[in-house]
């Protein structure tokens, strides 16, 4: 991290697969490596956490990739017409036609921090945004079968 960067690191999450809910996959309560083994993966471009699941869980033999993108909409789109399956972070937003579910074992995590410039004034809603960020007890635990998620539509039509 360049010096100028202020960071605090506020949660870490584990990443899902997210199916359409007609995969064979679909009814079980979490899902292994392994079952990933034998079902088409839809690539998103760019993904920095994709070579490291492919290194880790795919040392032998390239998970079978169906499509690539590097348009997030796009891949869940696909994913909910039944070409396969996506393993995204499990507080992305997503389609209201897909569903997650969670990897065997918390195998796959990503850090969220919060970065900020240092040494300049902040703007009064930047400034409120990092105390709140800040001080919230990122630590609590939500189940992930209640996990409420916000589809893309709604993050469309949200008011600016």
């Amino acid at each position: 991290m360049p010096a100028r960067i202020d960071d605090w690191s506020l949660f870490e999450e584990r990443y899902v697969v997210v199916l359409a809910p007609t995969h064979q996959l679909a009814n079980r309560p979490s899902i292994g490596i392994d079952d990933l083994r034998d079902t088409v993966l839809l690539d998103r471009a760019g993904c920095e956490v994709a070579p490291k699941i492919q290194q880790s869980y795919f040392p032998e033999e390239a998970p079978r990739f169906g499509h690539c993108s590097g348009h997030e909409l796009h891949l869940q789109h696909m994913a909910s017409a039944g070409f396969g399956v996506i393993l995204a972070p499990e507080h992305m937003p997503h389609l209201p036609t897909l569903k997650t579910i969670p990897l065997e074992g918390y195998p796959v995590a990503r850090e969220v921090r919060l970065l900020v410039v240092q040494g300049r004034r902040y703007s009064p809603a930047l400034d409120a945004f990092v105390k709140v960020a800040r001080l919230r007890d990122w630590s609590i635990e939500v189940p992930h079968q209640s996990m409420p998620h916000a589809t893309l539509a709604e993050v469309a039509n949200a008011p600016a």
